[in-house]
């Protein structure tokens, strides 16, 4: 009997130990035989390694490993997604989790593609509690997207439901994992974007595979992060699309065009009371450096006269209005499969 592809579940986790049990314990119940599961502590100071010492106890394809100091997000997930010897990876991050059947799944998905270096899944969202809220989804009909197709898309940003990935390990190891850590927001995005520019395609599969924790946000610790998240879209088009356009002779303007448009999209979050005089000013200057317009210089004027819920709300609103068009849609084309197959 032929074995079974090899697959490592890699956790990087720092501080998370009420939620490792669900975590590392959803890795170690597939359905799928051959899993080992890794979890790298980027020296955590809570309970992490005494309940890490418990669970490698009862769960022995468990790897536990506590560094002596923290290394950063970034250094972190790319040491846990190097150490094993497998011919797939996963990235789950500890509060995370995966249901059964993902493993199974994707590794026949990566088998049936053989050109794909990653995979992706429909996501079931929960809150910090595990309530769960909207299911996340991928609106694209085919599980397949070469490599030129997902890059022409990213253009408009990163096409998955969450950042619950399966890696071919050797694509992974090409393109240098997460980089060197000088992105401190968008690394997935980023990667998938080298991924696509190195040649590989990628899978996704509609059925809801894993679980996604979104944290409620008392102190505004996301929307603090514009900066940053301004700061690495400016690297991502400009270091890692823009060349890659450039290296197939495409035309960048489409670049350009989505550059505005992200600032527009961003610019009613930097007027956000959260900020200092000084902060914002700050952020209006990346978000020009992202995509200056008359639009923009318009809106900002609107914004500096207070109207930022106006356009927060229109954001939002239109967020919305495509995620039900998306669910409606997904939910249309599973009742008309399920037609189909009954009526064969």
């Amino acid at each position: 009997m032929q074995e079974l592809p090899s697959v490592a579940v890699c956790i990087p986790t720092y501080n998370q130990a009420q939620y490792l049990i669900h975590s590392v314990g959803s890795a170690c119940s597939q359905t799928y035989s051959n899993v080992e599961v890794w979890v790298s502590d980027n020296a955590s100071t809570d309970d992490t390694p005494e309940l890490m010492a418990q669970i490698c106890q009862n769960f022995p394809q468990v790897r536990y490993h506590r560094h002596p100091q923290n290394m950063g997000m970034t250094a972190n997930c790319n040491w846990v997604l190097s150490q094993p010897d497998t011919e797939f990876v996963i990235r789950l991050d500890s509060d995370d989790a995966m249901l059964p059947r993902y493993v199974e799944t994707l590794v026949a998905l990566m088998q049936k593609y053989p050109e794909v270096g990653w995979a992706h899944v429909a996501t079931q969202e929960i809150d910090e509690y595990g309530k769960q809220s909207v299911v996340r989804r991928v609106l694209r009909k085919h599980e397949f997207q070469s490599a030129e197709e997902a890059l022409r898309a990213s253009v408009s940003g990163l096409r998955t439901a969450s950042s619950i990935f399966m890696f071919r390990t050797k694509a992974l190891q090409e393109v240098g994992f997460y980089g060197d850590g000088h992105l401190k927001y968008s690394e997935d995005y980023d990667l998938a974007i080298r991924m696509s520019d190195a040649g590989y395609g990628n899978i996704y599969s509609d059925d809801i595979l894993a679980e996604y924790r979104v944290w409620s946000d008392a102190e505004h610790t996301r929307p603090k992060r514009k900066g940053d998240q301004l700061k690495a879209y400016l690297w991502i088009y400009k270091k890692s699309l823009l060349p890659a356009f450039q290296k197939r002779g495409w035309d960048t303007k489409v670049i350009d065009k989505y550059r505005r448009k992200m600032a527009l999209i961003h610019s009613a979050a930097c007027f956000s009371p959260i900020f200092t005089k000084a902060e914002r000013e700050e952020l209006i200057g990346l978000l020009k450096e992202l995509g200056d317009s008359p639009s923009l210089r318009l809106r900002l004027f609107a914004l500096s006269l207070g109207l930022a819920p106006l356009f927060e709300w229109q954001h939002h609103t239109e967020l919305k209005l495509k995620g039900f068009v998306k669910g409606w849609l997904s939910q249309f084309q599973a009742a008309f499969k399920l037609k189909k197959v009954e009526s064969v």
